[in-house]
């Protein structure tokens, strides 16, 4: 996804088939016996309920990054009985994560909150989000950091510099953000280098560019430069788990995806519960950092939870969309209701109550001081 404009025109679908609306009903009848009948003691629960709708030769493709869905869905253990096949596929930003939901190529993709306003502004509209994470106050381990030695010292010694960012990803909506509340925009008054994800961190080490937008791996292995802002205050942590509106029709993968949220949040929740573990096996084997890197970053980013799609987390989705429009990462006005589907809303619920987590008010802290400024070595 790159970050043209264009005038693109208003959303529309097609009314469904009558095959397919009658499937459609049947699977939203389905979810609601499953989660309102209370289950006969010692007789089963949600989960085996869930399980049991799925029928036989299900496959699913999931789109992470960086391994992150991948990693709690296996240490968790609670892939144990998934009565369907899944394959993980591992893309660098979300971007790479839509193209693939979009071409057919995955089932369920994980994006954060700058992607798909950012794809609906583009004229994307195939693609709906069936559940949030949010980790509101969170860094995201978004990291605005300069040159050493350049004289850089604030966020306003950044007029006229250049900066690079990944286009369309939460790194360019907390960019944008961040130079907005410092009076200064991306194309105007600062001259962004547009990079793909993996390009940014290697372009700043060789002096190419006066500053960058890196995540906490990459501000580790560039040195620790001194950084100027943190994404604390531009980013709500809401991560997003999207799939094609195609996959709501068919009951049979449907009754998957009911199947893998339900086990998606607890794998979550797990994460919470097994800091050290997570940290191991994401941190430090996967992204090649130390355990005190990966827990100074563990802290500073905290773990969210699964939110409802709700009045007031779809409220929270048009601010991050409202915000993307008015600091210039959204050439036009998007409205995300219509991509946020709350069918599932009961099995996170449940989740959720199995495994005691409430997740906090959905309230934004304002920004504070660079996190990152006594990093961990």
């Amino acid at each position: 996804m790159t970050d043209r404009s264009f005038s693109a025109p208003a959303p529309h679908r097609r009314p469904p088939s009558g095959l397919a609306w009658l499937a459609r009903l049947a699977m939203l009848a389905l979810f609601g016996s499953l989660v309102a009948t209370p289950a006969p003691a010692g007789e089963g629960d949600l989960a085996a309920r869930l399980a049991s709708a799925v029928p036989k030769g299900v496959r699913l493709v999931v789109a992470e990054q960086n391994d992150q869905a991948s990693i709690p869905w296996r240490l968790s253990g609670v892939a144990a009985g998934a009565p369907y096949e899944i394959a993980f596929a591992n893309f660098n930003g979300g971007p790479a994560v839509l193209e693939a939901l979009i071409a057919g190529g995955a089932d369920i993709g994980y994006v954060g909150e700058a992607p798909l306003p950012i794809a609906l502004a583009a004229g994307v509209d195939d693609v709906v989000a069936v559940a949030l994470i949010a980790n509101p106050g969170s860094t995201g381990n978004y990291y605005l950091v300069a040159q050493p030695g350049s004289g850089i010292r604030s966020v306003a010694d950044l007029r006229d510099r250049t900066v690079a960012y990944p286009p369309g990803t939460g790194r360019h909506m907390a960019l944008a953000g961040i130079l907005h509340a410092n009076g200064l925009s991306l194309g105007s008054s600062v001259k962004g280098v547009q990079l793909a994800g993996a390009e940014v961190a290697p372009t700043f080490s060789s002096r190419g560019v006066d500053a960058a937008m890196v995540l906490g791996q990459q501000y580790f292995r560039l040195g620790q430069p001194p950084v100027l802002a943190d994404g604390r205050g531009h980013n709500w942590g809401l991560n997003v788990v999207l799939v094609r509106r195609k996959l709501l029709e068919d009951p049979a993968k449907s009754a998957a995806l009911a199947d893998f949220l339900r086990r998606t949040v607890q794998s979550y929740n797990w994460q919470e519960a097994n800091p050290d573990e997570w940290i191991r096996a994401s941190y430090v084997q996967v992204q090649g950092l130390t355990f005190e890197q990966g827990k100074f970053l563990l802290e500073n980013e905290g773990n969210g939870a699964f939110y409802p799609i709700d009045a007031r987390s779809a409220a929270v989705f048009q601010q991050i969309a409202d915000g993307l429009r008015a600091t210039g990462a959204l050439k036009r006005e998007v409205t995300i209701a219509p991509y946020l589907d709350a069918r599932f809303n009961d099995i996170v619920a449940w989740q959720n109550r199995a495994d005691g987590v409430t997740p906090r008010d959905l309230v934004q802290p304002p920004a504070a001081a660079p996190a990152a400024t006594a990093a961990a070595n």
